[in-house]
Order: C-alpha cells, then sequence, then structure tokens
C-alpha cells in the first residue's frame, strides 16, 4: 500500500508539470492515475481478504502464550506441595511401556500364574458369559500355555469336561483324571512310572500340534520355568524320561503289532492246509 501511495503522489505531482506546461498530455497522466488506484485498491482487499485474515488469526492461536505458566497443566493442590504433572510424551511412554510383552532369551513370552488364572472360566458361570467380551480361554500344561478358546465351552466352559483345566497349569490331572486342587498339586516329578510322565506330555504334544489352539508363551515362577522363562531342570528331567518312556512304548506297540500280524499268518497258513 505504501509504494501505491507514493506512486499516486508522484503521478500528481506529474499532473500539475504537465498543467503548468500547458496542459500537455492530460489523458496519458489519467490512464496513471487509474492505474495507480486500482493498485491501491488491490492491495487494500488482499490486505483484508478473510483467507488471509484466517491464517493470521490462527497462526496467533496456535503460538505458544509467553505468559503461561511451566506447571500448566499440572493438577496442583493448594493445601500441600504436591502437584501431579501431566506430560503427554511421557504419557505415551507410559502406555507403550504397559503394552509391551516380556520375552524369553529364546523369543517365548513370559507369562506369571496371575495372567494365566485371568483366562480361566469358573464353573459357575453360563457359557454366554464364557467367552462373552472377547474372553479367552487359557490353560497350561508342563508350564507351556494354550489358547483353547477355539474349543468352545463344550470343552472348556462351565460345564465342560476340561473346565478345571481352564487358568491353570493342572498336568498331573492329565494322567489321573482327578480334576481337582488336591490332584492338580501331585508332584509328577515324583511318579516312579515313567509311562505315566509319558501320558502327560503325549498330551502337551497334543496341544503344540493342534491345529488351532494357540501356543501363548510359557508359566515364569512355576515348577517348570523359572522367572526368566528358561527351562527348569523338573521340566528337562520329565521330558527326558517321558521321551525315553514314549520309545520304549513305541517298540512294545511294534512288537505286538508284528506278532498279531504273524499269528494271523500262521492261521490263514493252517486254515488252507485243512
Amino acid at each position: 500500500p505504501s509504494n501505491a501511495i507514493k506512486l499516486l503522489q508522484y503521478l500528481q505531482y506529474l499532473q500539475e508539470q504537465s498543467t503548468m506546461r500547458r496542459k500537455t498530455a492530460p489523458l496519458t497522466t489519467l490512464v496513471w492515475l487509474i492505474i495507480a488506484a486500482s493498485m491501491l485498491l488491490s492491495s487494500v482487499l488482499e490486505e483484508r481478504s478473510p483467507i488471509k485474515m484466517m491464517a493470521v488469526v490462527s497462526a496467533e492461536d496456535s503460538a505458544p502464550d509467553a505468559t503461561a505458566s511451566p506447571n500448566e497443566g499440572c493438577n496442583n493442590n493448594d493445601n500441600n506441595d504436591d502437584q501431579t504433572c501431566t506430560d503427554p510424551s511421557t504419557e505415551e511412554e507410559s502406555a507403550t511401556t504397559t503394552t509391551t510383552q516380556q520375552l524369553s532369551q529364546s523369543g517365548e513370552r513370559l507369562i506369571t500364574s496371575t495372567e494365566l488364572a485371568s483366562h480361566g472360566i469358573k464353573s459357575t458361570e453360563s457359557k454366554e458369559a464364557a467367552t462373552a467380551g472377547g474372553h479367552t480361554i487359557w490353560l497350561s500344561i508342563l508350564g507351556r500355555i494354550f489358547d483353547v478358546t477355539s474349543g468352545g465351552p463344550s470343552y472348556y466352559g462351565p460345564k465342560g469336561s476340561y473346565n478345571f483345566y481352564s487358568g491353570r497349569d493342572a498336568s498331573p490331572c492329565f494322567h489321573s483324571g482327578k480334576n481337582n486342587e488336591e490332584g492338580a498339586a501331585v508332584n509328577l516329578e515324583e511318579w516312579e512310572d515313567d509311562k505315566h510322565l509319558m501320558s502327560v506330555y503325549d498330551w502337551s504334544q497334543f496341544y503344540e500340534k493342534h491345529e488351532t489352539y494357540q501356543f501363548m508363551g510359557v508359566l515364569i515362577n512355576s515348577k517348570y520355568y523359572d522367572e526368566n522363562g528358561e527351562e527348569t531342570d523338573v521340566r528337562k528331567d520329565i521330558v527326558e524320561r517321558a521321551s525315553k518312556a514314549k520309545i520304549i512304548a513305541d517298540k512294545e506297540k511294534e512288537a505286538r503289532k508284528k506278532a498279531r500280524l504273524e499269528k494271523r499268518k500262521a492261521d490263514r497258513e493252517k486254515n488252507m492246509k485243512k
């Protein structure tokens, strides 16, 4: 605007000089005056345009307030010196930390007995309440935890035959069938018959290889895994004894099968001779 005004003033000066010089070229001067007036009007309209004014106001609103207190946004208590300040970046970092899952050195998720219990189903619940709100069903066997929600309430629900196993590790019960607190408390590592351990281990392999049951992690601070998710000596011994018993059992099974086939063959030959 200031440049336009100066130009207008200069053109007015030229007009005065032209008038004094016998009023030569009045039309040219008039044209320049119109151009200068247009430039002035255009500048004024641009400065007062709604879009530019909104941009200025938005910039002023978003600018930090120099008079604001550094503790503004804190929860101050006038009765004492305590105050709680909220830092958005701290809250975001805290939320991230909360959802971060702890893993063992081998990459398996570490799960506490409390978390495992939160995925159990009470026998007094209804089938509808058992899986309401996306509630998932977990169980543990030899310290390895599986999501068995796909098995449905008919198996692990309130009236299901395996309801007792949900939300806990009841490894001994997979062999004994004593689905109660007493049965779950048995020290299976003290069993003398390794075939009993083999029975439990076979069940653990069933869950490991199941098409829909999902492995979730290991039960830490248990007899099977320590606080860091490392396999304990107790579990190693159970697996070793069960594996050896499995080899022996498979050989015995194969021998029995072979004996049956030989007997059938002998019977057929005997019948043919008759």
